[in-house]
C-alpha cells in the first residue's frame, strides 16, 4: 500500500484523509470511492470543480473525481445520511492522452476500516448539527438562482412551513433529533422542563402541546419569542413561566440557556438532557449553525433539572446565592457541568487549563465571544505555533451611535496556527464572501451578507464549542449556551459543559468544524485576491514542508510541524485589494444617492455575489 486513508464520522458527515507514503510528480490528484458495507456497491465520489481551469459550473451532482481529480488530500464526503456504514478507498490520478486523466494503479490504498455516519458517542452522548449556512450553492438551487431581497425574504417564509424541501435540508439532523427527543419523552409519559432563550418555530411548539401538565417551560428574554407561543403553549396545559434579567429592557443580560430535560412523570428522577447552542426558532434551525448535545446520565441531567427550578425562584433577578451555586463546579466523572452568571469566570478556569495543555491540536466556533479570555488564550496557542488551531469567530458588532439606526456590523475570522486572523464579511458594504470580481469560473451566485441583515438575520456561526486533542485519551468538548464571553459570565443565565475522554465526540465536532473553517476560509482567501485557481497547481503543499501539511499530519494523527506561510505575495493581496475598490465605491455611491439619514444595509440589498462551490453544501 502506498496511500494511508483514515475516515471520521458525525451524523452528517465522513471526513477522509490520506498520505502517501511516498509521491511521485506525475500525480496531478486522486480518484476516491467509497464502498457502501451493506450493499457492497462501489460509487466514485463527485468532485464540485471542473477538470481544468477555467470552467463552468459542474452539474449539481458534481463530476466524477475519476474525470475531475480530487486536488488534495482531505476531503469531506457530505452525500452520506445518518446510519451509512461504509469505507473508502484513494486511488493517485495521472495526466493521459488526450487532456484526461487516468489512475495509477498501484497507488491503490486498501480500504479503509467502515465508517459509521451517526451521531452516538457513547457513554451516553450523542451530537447532531444543522447545515444553516444561506450564502451558499445549495439555497442558490433551492431559489432556483434568484437571491433577491424579495426572494429572501420569501424562503423566510417558506422555512416556517413543516414540509419545506429546503428547511428539512438547512436545518439537519437538529431538528428530527429534537423532534425525536419530544417524542420518546411523551411516549414513555415522561414529564420534560425546557428554559430556552427564544422559540417561535410551530412545528417545535406544538410538539410541546401534548406534554399537558407535564410539560413545563422557562422562556428567556429574546427578542424573537411571540406572544402566541406562551398562548398556545398555556392553552394545551402546559406550565409556561418567565424569567427577564433585562427587566424589559431588551436581550441583555440574557436568559440565554437551551436545554430541555426528562424527567418521570411527577417532575423528578430526570434521566437526559439535551443541550448546546440551537434556540427553538426557525432561524435557529436554519439560518445559522448551530449543535446540540444529548446527554443520557441521570446525575447531569438531576442536575440541569435543578438549575430549571432554581432559575423559576429567583424570578427576574440573579441573587448572590444563584451566583454562588453556579459558580460551584459539578463534575461526574467525566463530565462537568458549569453554570453562569459566577463569580470570578469561574467556569472558564477549566477551559483555559485545557487550551493551555493541549498537546495536538484544537478547534473551535464562537458566536459574539467579545474580548473572552478563551478566545485569548487560543489565539495565543495560533501565535507559539507547536499545536494545530482551527477556528471560525463570528461578531455582530452594534452602532456607534443611536443616529446609525439598525446598522450593524456583521463580521468574523477564520483563525488558523502560525497565522494572524483573517477577516471575512468585515463591512456590510461590501459583498459577503466572494466578491463578482474575485469568483472562480464554476461558482454560483448567492445570498449576500447586506440581504441577510436586511431581514434581521446576523448569527452566521451560532456554535458554541472548543474540541482539545480529539485523537487522545485526554481529549475534551466544551460546548453549550455559553457564549465564552465575559459579560455571559458576569450577567447571563448560561450552562457549559464538559466532556473528557470521549474521542469518538471529540472527533464527531472536529469534523463540523472543519467544514465551517473550510468554508469561510476559502472565502477569506479570495476576498484577500487570492487565485482560485491555485487549486490546480501541483500537491507540494500537501507533502511534507508544505502549506497544507500541518492540516493533514493533525487528520492522520502525526506530529503537528509549525504551519508553513501560504506564499502568498504581496502583489497578490494588493490586487485582491484593488479588484474590490470598485465594488465598495459603487455601494457607497448608491448610499449616497437615497439620501436618507439612517445608514441601513437595506442599500446594498440588491446586491448580487458569486461565492464559493463546496460538495452538497458550503
Amino acid at each position: 500500500m502506498t496511500i494511508e486513508v483514515k475516515a471520521f464520522a458525525n451524523a452528517d458527515d465522513i471526513l477522509i484523509a490520506w498520505e502517501p507514503a511516498t509521491w511521485s510528480n506525475d500525480w496531478v490528484g486522486f480518484q476516491l470511492e467509497r464502498r457502501d458495507e451493506t450493499s457492497r456497491q462501489v460509487t466514485v465520489i463527485a468532485n464540485r470543480i471542473p477538470p481544468k481551469p477555467g470552467g463552468g459550473p459542474v452539474q449539481a451532482t458534481g463530476i466524477s473525481s475519476t474525470q475531475s481529480p480530487i486536488r488534495r488530500c482531505i476531503w469531506t464526503d457530505h452525500s452520506v445520511v445518518d446510519s451509512n456504514n461504509v469505507s473508502y478507498r484513494v486511488t493517485a490520478m495521472k495526466n493521459a492522452a488526450g487532456g484526461g486523466f487516468a489512475p495509477d494503479a498501484a497507488s491503490a490504498s486498501d480500504w479503509t476500516a467502515p465508517t459509521v455516519a451517526t451521531g452516538e458517542a457513547g457513554g451516553g452522548l450523542t451530537c447532531y448539527f444543522n447545515r444553516g449556512t444561506l450564502m451558499s450553492q445549495i439555497v442558490s438551487r433551492f431559489v432556483n438562482g434568484d437571491v433577491s431581497d424579495a426572494s429572501l425574504r420569501q424562503f423566510l417564509v417558506d422555512l416556517e412551513k413543516p414540509g419545506f424541501n429546503a428547511r428539512r435540508y438547512l436545518s439537519g439532523d437538529i431538528l428530527p433529533n429534537i423532534l425525536k427527543f419530544l417524542r420518546d419523552a411523551d411516549r414513555r409519559g415522561s414529564a420534560i422542563h425546557l428554559a430556552i432563550y427564544e422559540i417561535n418555530d410551530h412545528e417545535l411548539v406544538d410538539a410541546l402541546k401534548p406534554f399537558g401538565k407535564r410539560g413545563h417551560v422557562l422562556l428567556g428574554n429574546g427578542g424573537a419569542t411571540k406572544p402566541w407561543v406562551a398562548q398556545e403553549l398555556t392553552a394545551a396545559g402546559v406550565e409556561v413561566r418567565h424569567r427577564d434579567l433585562s427587566h424589559g429592557h431588551g436581550t441583555s443580560p440574557s436568559v440565554h440557556n437551551k436545554f430541555l430535560v426528562e424527567s418521570d412523570a411527577a417532575g423528578k428522577n430526570a434521566t437526559r438532557v439535551l443541550t448546546g447552542s440551537t434556540n427553538w426558532t426557525t432561524t435557529g434551525l436554519c439560518t445559522q449553525l448551530n449543535n446540540v448535545l444529548i446527554v443520557e446520565n441521570a446525575v447531569l441531567a438531576s442536575r440541569f433539572l435543578d438549575q430549571w427550578g432554581k432559575l423559576v425562584a429567583a424570578g427576574d433577578a440573579m441573587p448572590p446565592g444563584l451566583v454562588a451555586t453556579n459558580s460551584v463546579p459539578k463534575i461526574d466523572g467525566d463530565l462537568a457541568l458549569y453554570f453562569a452568571a459566577s463569580k470570578d469566570e469561574a467556569e472558564f478556569k477549566p477551559v483555559l487549563d485545557l487550551i493551555a495543555g493541549a498537546k495536538h491540536g484544537i478547534l473551535f466556533l464562537m458566536f459574539a465571544p467579545g474580548n473572552s479570555p478563551l478566545l485569548k488564550a487560543l489565539l495565543d496557542r495560533v501565535l507559539k505555533n507547536d499545536i494545530y488551531v482551527r477556528g471560525v469567530v463570528s461578531r455582530v458588532v452594534p452602532p456607534k451611535s443611536p443616529a446609525d439606526g439598525d446598522v450593524t456590523k456583521v463580521g468574523g475570522e477564520v483563525v488558523k496556527s502560525g497565522a494572524p486572523a483573517q477577516d471575512f464579511y468585515d463591512d456590510v458594504t461590501l459583498p459577503s464572501g466572494v466578491s463578482a470580481e474575485d469568483h472562480p469560473s464554476w461558482e454560483e451566485t448567492e445570498f449576500n451578507v447586506a440581504e441577510m441583515l436586511n431581514n434581521h438575520l446576523m448569527a452566521i456561526v451560532h456554535s458554541k464549542v472548543i474540541v482539545v486533542d480529539p485523537f487522545s485519551d485526554n481529549c475534551a468538548v466544551i460546548t453549550g449556551s455559553h457564549n465564552f464571553s465575559d459579560s455571559a459570565s458576569h450577567k447571563n443565565d448560561e450552562n457549559l459543559v464538559i466532556v473528557r475522554g470521549n474521542t469518538r465526540l471529540g472527533q464527531a465536532y472536529a469534523v463540523h468544524i472543519n467544514g465551517v473553517y473550510d468554508h469561510y476560509s476559502w472565502r477569506a482567501y479570495l476576498g484577500s485576491g487570492g487565485d482560485p485557481n491555485q487549486i490546480y497547481k501541483p500537491l507540494d503543499g500537501w507533502k511534507p514542508g508544505g502549506a497544507r501539511y500541518q492540516e493533514l499530519a493533525f487528520w492522520m494523527n502525526a506530529p503537528i510541524p509549525p504551519q508553513k506561510p501560504s506564499g502568498k505575495s504581496a502583489a497578490q493581496k494588493k490586487t485582491g485589494a484593488a479588484a474590490r475598490k470598485p465594488a465598495a465605491k459603487k455601494t457607497s455611491k448608491k448610499t449616497s444617492k437615497k439620501k436618507v439619514a439612517k445608514k441601513t444595509v437595506r442599500k446594498t440589498a440588491g446586491k448580487k455575489t458569486k461565492t464559493s462551490s463546496r460538495k452538497k453544501r458550503p
